[in-house]
């Protein structure tokens, strides 16, 4: 029997008929063929086709179980960066379960000090200066601030992107999303007329002409994200001049490459720059509570959030959420962490180097930053198989390439060692020796 509590202490027994089997008993087929049946068929499908079975039992560090137990896969996809500091990380979720010993969602119309906690430890490292944070639950709810936000302040109308980047599938978020892969505009007939893409990432004479009088924003990532390679420092820096003499906004996403991924805690610092809008996601939250920030200039901000009703969320500023996202800002910005990530780079550095030099009918160089690493795939053949193949030896990637240079991409925990770039190219060597071998 079931127990259920009612008001005033007292208390009704409800029977629990409830036949479904528990989730211990359960296999991978039989959560794919319920999916099948009366759920998200389309992602069933999809890993079926694909050769990708699998449903997490079980979590820790840089790696995933299957719900039998009996497979272990490298997670060098991360979500996009949602586990950066490892599945399940120990720091973390002590902070969260103490956390839920304290707190509950709050009421949202009350200020808390843990509010002003993560909005200081954020305003302390963020390349603007002296900016504020709005939290949000997810990055596209930020994405889509950050468009409204730029729409109030300039009075214009059209936000330029780049033709093959993604934001988010929500809102303006989906909007400004112009990867063929990744977006949904078409799909779900959303309107055309207020983005403006350009078509070559790392050009300023792309973008440049999409930079008028009726251009609110420039929406874009630091790294290009079909293919990792990061933008150069003159593209970045004279976009950033091209805007101010023009009064667009610059807004930079760093929903992947933020909070120490590239090495440095936001990627923007690298390039001396300053914009005037600033998005996090994904990590932010530990991999455990859904928090994601928008920091903005003091002029957009007080404009926008302190003239009225800017943003509310019922949820959105949680002070367990709060609090978790304040332990990642703490972590990622520790020394070890740091060091850690600059030894990532260099093991990957070298791993991917020598495998292109051992496989180069197979494999050629791209880049690695941080913890983001890019190896080519010479074949079109061999890049459309690439991603099972490699999950098929352990690893689950991040994405292969959808546009050229055809590259397999990867994310690995940022608390990733030695033993982890080794699994990494034990199967990127397995599936060339295969490959050449076929």
């Amino acid at each position: 029997m079931l127990t259920v509590g009612l008001s005033g202490g007292n208390a009704a027994e409800v029977s629990n008929t409830n036949s479904e089997p528990s989730r211990a008993t359960l296999s991978t087929a039989e959560v794919l063929d319920g999916y099948a049946a009366r759920g998200w068929r389309f992602l069933a499908e999809l890993q079926r086709r694909d050769g990708m079975e699998f449903v997490i039992g079980r979590s820790s560090g840089g790696h995933v179980w299957n719900l039998e137990g009996d497979r272990r896969v490298l997670d060098c996809g991360n979500s996009g960066g949602v586990h950066s500091l490892g599945h399940r990380n120990p720091e973390l979720l002590a902070t969260i379960r103490s956390a839920l010993e304290h707190y509950d969602a709050g009421i949202w119309t009350m200020p808390t000090w843990e509010a002003l906690q993560l909005q200081d430890a954020l305003a302390r490292l963020a390349p603007i200066p002296d900016c504020r944070a709005v939290v949000t639950l997810s990055s596209t709810d930020s994405l889509d601030l950050a468009v409204m936000f730029a729409r109030r302040v300039t009075g214009r109308s059209r936000i330029t992107a780049y033709r093959h980047g993604y934001h988010g599938h929500g809102g303006f978020a989906a909007v400004i999303t112009g990867s063929d892969s990744e977006g949904v505009r078409d799909y779900y007939s959303l309107p055309h007329s207020m983005t403006e893409f350009f078509p070559q990432y790392d050009s300023i004479e792309a973008i440049a002409p999409l930079i008028h009088e009726q251009c609110a924003a420039v929406v874009l990532e630091p790294i290009n994200f079909e293919t990792f390679k990061p933008a150069s420092a003159g593209f970045l820096q004279e976009l950033a001049a091209l805007c101010r003499r023009s009064g667009t906004l610059l807004i930079i996403d760093e929903t992947r490459t933020g909070l120490s991924r590239s090495g440095r805690p936001f990627m923007t610092a690298r390039y001396g720059i300053e914009p005037d809008m600033l998005v996090l996601g994904k990590g932010l939250g530990g991999g455990l509570y859904p928090v994601s920030a928008l920091l903005a200039s003091i002029p957009v901000y007080e404009r926008c959030m302190n003239e009225g009703w800017g943003f509310m969320s019922s949820m959105a500023g949680s002070p367990i959420g709060l609090v978790v996202a304040a332990k990642v800002v703490e972590i990622t910005q520790r020394r070890g962490l740091l060091d850690n990530v600059a030894r990532l780079e260099g093991l990957l550095t070298d791993a991917l180097r020598d495998l292109c030099e051992r496989f180069g009918s197979v494999y050629f160089p791209a880049w690695v930053m941080g913890g983001m690493a890019a190896i080519g795939v010479r074949e079109e053949r061999a890049a459309r198989s690439i991603r099972a193949g490699l999950f098929q030896r352990g690893v689950l990637c991040h994405s292969v390439s959808e546009i050229a240079p055809r590259v397999v991409k990867f994310m690995p925990c940022l608390t990733s060692d030695a033993g982890a770039v080794g699994e990494l190219a034990a199967a990127l060597e397995g599936f060339a020796v295969d490959w050449m071998r076929s």
